[in-house]
C-alpha cells in the first residue's frame, strides 16, 4: 500500500506460478517454507552459518523475516475475503539457538473488521521456546490478484527453495547491506529483484534487518564493544519504494549490560519507511 502499512502474506505463494518471487531472491535463499492443516499453520528455515550474527547466534532481523512470513500467512486466511498489511511487529528473543531448524507456529489472538493481531511462537525443535512476537495487521480490501490467490487454495506444504538457492555468503553480504557510518547507524541497501516484495518495495523482514544492523552498529559505538539485538518494535509506515534505502539510528539509553536505540528508515524519496525501538545487549 502506498499509504503506509507493509503487504503480508506472500509466503502463502511460495509455490504458485504467480511471479513472485522471482527466482533469485533471499526468501528463496532463507530455503523458507510453510506447512499448513485445518486451523493452522508452521513456517521454518535451516539454521546455515550465513545467518548468524556477532555472537555465533541467529539475527534477529532473519527472525523477524521468518515471523513475517508465517505471520502473514495466517492473517491472510482469517481476514479472507479481504486482505491485510502489517501495521507493526513486536520480537523478543528469549534465549539462544541450538537446533538445526527455526520455526515459527503462529496464533490469531483477535479478529476484527479493521485489524488481526497475531501471536508468534519461535522455536528450534528443543522444550524451550526461543522468541516471542506479536504482530498486527491492517484489514484492507483486496485486489483482485490478491482475490484470485486467495481463492486458489493452498497446497498442504509450499517451499521458496529452487534447486541451486541457497546463501554463498553471509546473508548481509548477499543484501548489498553497506554501513556508512556505525556511530550514527547509517547504513543502505539498493532495492532489486533480490530485495523486494510484490510489490516492488523492500521486503518486510529485510527491513527489519536492516534496522536490526544499524542499532547493533550504533549501540555498540556507544558501548565500546560488540553488540547484539535483544528484542524488536517495529512500526512500518510507509512502502520503501524509492532506492537506495537508507537507515539512522540514535542511542535513547546505554548501560552496563545494554543500550536502547531509536531506528528509523526512509527510502531516497525522503519518506519515513520505518520506525523502531530496538533493545541491544552486550556481547
Amino acid at each position: 500500500m502506498d499509504s503506509g502499512g507493509i503487504p503480508a502474506g506472500e509466503g502463502g505463494g511460495a509455490g504458485r506460478a504467480s511471479g513472485y518471487p522471482p527466482e533469485r531472491h533471499v526468501l528463496r535463499d532463507l530455503g523458507l517454507w510453510t506447512e499448513r492443516w485445518e486451523g493452522g499453520s508452521r513456517s521454518g528455515l535451516p539454521l546455515v552459518p550465513e545467518i548468524l550474527g556477532p555472537s555465533g547466534d541467529v539475527r534477529a532481523g532473519v527472525l523477524a523475516t521468518l515471523v513475517d512470513i508465517a505471520g502473514g500467512e495466517l492473517a491472510a486466511r482469517s481476514a479472507q475475503p479481504e486482505w491485510i498489511a502489517t501495521s507493526d511487529l513486536v520480537l523478543h528473543r528469549l534465549r539462544r539457538v541450538e537446533g538445526k531448524e527455526l520455526l515459527a507456529r503462529p496464533a490469531l489472538v483477535r479478529r476484527s473488521r479493521q485489524t488481526v493481531v497475531l501471536e508468534v511462537a519461535l522455536s528450534d525443535g528443543g522444550p524451550e521456546p526461543l522468541g516471542l512476537a506479536t504482530m498486527t495487521f491492517a484489514v484492507v480490501p483486496a485486489r483482485e490478484a490478491q482475490r484470485h490467490l486467495a481463492a486458489g487454495g493452498a497446497p498442504p506444504r509450499s517451499e521458496f527453495a529452487l534447486p541451486g538457492s541457497g546463501l554463498d555468503l553471509p546473508l548481509v553480504e548477499k543484501l548489498g547491506a553497506r554501513c556508512l557510518d556505525a556511530a550514527s547507524g547509517h547504513f543502505e541497501i539498493e532495492l532489486g529483484s533480490y530485495t523486494v516484495n510484490s510489490l516492488g518495495a523492500l521486503q518486510g523482514g529485510i527491513a527489519a534487518l536492516l534496522v536490526d544492523l544499524a542499532a547493533e552498529a550504533a549501540a555498540g559505538a556507544a558501548l565500546g564493544s560488540r553488540c547484539e539485538t535483544a528484542d524488536l518494535a517495529l512500526n512500518y509506515l510507509a512502502l520503501a519504494r524509492e532506492s537506495p534505502v537508507r537507515t539512522s539510528a540514535r542511542v535513547l539509553r546505554a548501560g552496563a549490560f545494554g543500550a536502547l536505540v531509536r531506528v528509523e528508515t526512509r527510502d531516497a524519496s525522503g519518506r519515513q519507511c520505518l520506525l523502531a525501538s530496538v533493545g541491544v545487549a552486550r556481547v
